[in-house]
């Protein structure tokens, strides 16, 4: 509950950031400061340790996500920014047989909030880390003969990600960015993302 209640409140002082910044302030702000939003698509990869016999111990998908964040300088060369994003996988989840079941699992939705350090190199691109949480929902069907039963299970987590974000025009940019969650009990994730961006 305390979680959430942290998610919620960064997500309403993201968007406090966006009302408070006007056009003209935009225009005067340093390279890679200020509100963006961005779209990204990549590769989403759950790894699971300690799987009974026959189980399935990685599930991969497609996934797509939108994101916004606010960046401010700390020095010349260094920004410091906050940011929350949600993303979702692509199709109806990986298909797996357990001996005369049919197992279907689906990484399903993804919530973050994190912090995130940057360093400009040059005018045009910035590499960054950043950490945080994640909350995600895992949904699994198990179809036995003409009998089906679904569960779904929320799992919260440290993620941990790095990036480049490089400038293609005043305002646009494109991004590449790895992120790493661990859950604990011995869940892992994997993304690899590009995306696209617009600084307001």
């Amino acid at each position: 509950m305390n979680r959430s209640i942290a998610f919620l409140a960064a997500c309403g002082a993201t968007a406090a950031m966006f009302v408070a910044t006007s056009p003209a302030a935009a225009q005067d702000r340093e390279a890679f400061t200020g509100p963006r939003a961005e779209v990204t698509v990549g590769y989403d990869s759950t790894h699971l340790k300690n799987q009974p016999a026959g189980a399935p111990d990685s599930v991969s998908q497609a996934r797509i996500g939108v994101a916004a964040g606010y960046d401010f300088a700390i020095s010349t060369k260094w920004t410091l920014g906050g940011e929350v994003g949600f993303g979702g996988t692509l199709g109806n989840g990986r298909d797996y047989t357990i001996g005369a079941s049919a197992l279907n699992v689906d990484q399903g939705r993804d919530l973050d909030a994190s912090v995130r350090l940057g360093y400009k190199v040059g005018d045009k691109t910035l590499i960054y880390g950043k950490a945080g949480w994640a909350n995600s929902r895992y949904t699994a069907r198990v179809t036995t003969g003409a009998t089906t039963v679904s569960t779904s299970d929320t799992d919260n987590g440290l993620r941990l990600g790095a990036g480049v974000e490089h400038m293609l025009g005043e305002n646009l940019y494109a991004k590449a960015e790895y992120r790493y969650t661990s859950y604990g009990h011995g869940v892992e994730r994997h993304q690899a993302l590009a995306g696209l961006g617009w600084r307001f």
